[in-house]
């Protein structure tokens, strides 16, 4: 005990080591990687209560399974560890909140009016994770966010209807990169029956990336907003709008100001 130290290196060493944990744990929350975990820990304890009582069979078992954990770990969590690789590549988000309410009214006013002519839609808004690997299932290209260009995209005698279309954030309000894009299906399993292949797409591929995605049902009308593999409940066009603000700009209370500005126009 005499020996022991404890310095500004080792606090520096337990903090980097705390922080990976914690971001590789906010990464797993929530998908099938915690139950793996979970049966991971079941085999360790397996394994050590196989060498405290002596199994040796079960015990060298055990030891071939752990000889190549390693593989075992990148074949099981492929998904979270490409999602993590993916994020290292950083692409700013929209740094103008101007910009951003401008995007996010573009994005509501878009889906509102695909639902007020009982068209389907499917918007994805890419964030840091680049998605330029999924251009050229579709069609490329650089066209500025407008409801009117989004519903000529998604109307159903237009060629381009089919898939869905990307949209990049900008300080111009946003800008559609790519339309008819095919998206994975991934791990969209949990979903319920009464939703299509538009839904279990736009979970799928936010379960791989952080995009946002707005789906817009052709059955029901209504609109959701899919993020983490999550999707969200129908919203209203204000709803969505509201929603898409907290994402773009987490540090501010967007509902207040909405409420304020709601007040302010009947007050006029």
């Amino acid at each position: 005990m005499g020996n022991w130290s404890f310095g500004l290196l080792d606090a520096l060493d337990i903090l980097v080591v705390a922080t990976v944990v914690y971001f590789a744990l906010r990464m797993i929350r929530g998908t099938r990687a915690v139950q793996m975990l979970m049966g991971l820990g079941v085999v360790v304890v397996a394994y050590f209560a196989a060498r405290h009582f002596g199994l040796f069979t079960v015990e060298w078992l055990f030891g071939q399974f752990f000889s190549a954990f390693i593989i075992i770990l990148v074949v099981l969590f492929q998904n979270e560890i490409r999602r993590a690789l993916v994020r290292v590549a950083f692409n700013p988000l929209v740094a103008s909140e101007e910009a951003a309410k401008a995007m996010a009214h573009r994005l509501m006013a878009s889906a509102v009016a695909l639902t007020e002519r009982g068209w389907g839609g499917l918007i994805v808004v890419e964030r840091e994770t680049g998605l330029r690997h999924l251009y050229d299932s579709g069609l490329e290209l650089d066209a500025p966010l407008s409801a009117d260009i989004v519903l000529s995209l998604f109307c159903p005698q237009a060629p381009m209807h089919d898939g869905a279309i990307i949209v990049r954030q900008s300080e111009d309000g946003g800008r559609i990169r790519a339309a008819r894009v095919i998206l994975p299906l991934a791990q969209a399993k949990d979903l319920a029956g009464a939703y299509g292949t538009r839904h279990r797409a736009a979970v799928g591929l936010t379960e791989e990336s952080d995009a946002l995605v707005i789906v817009v049902s052709e059955e029901r009308g209504d609109i959701h907003l899919v993020q983490e593999g999550k999707m969200g409940p129908a919203l209203t066009g204000t709803e969505l709008y509201d929603r898409l603000m907290r994402c773009f700009q987490p540090d501010i209370d967007h509902h207040t100001m909405i409420v304020k500005m709601k007040r302010g126009e009947n007050g006029k």
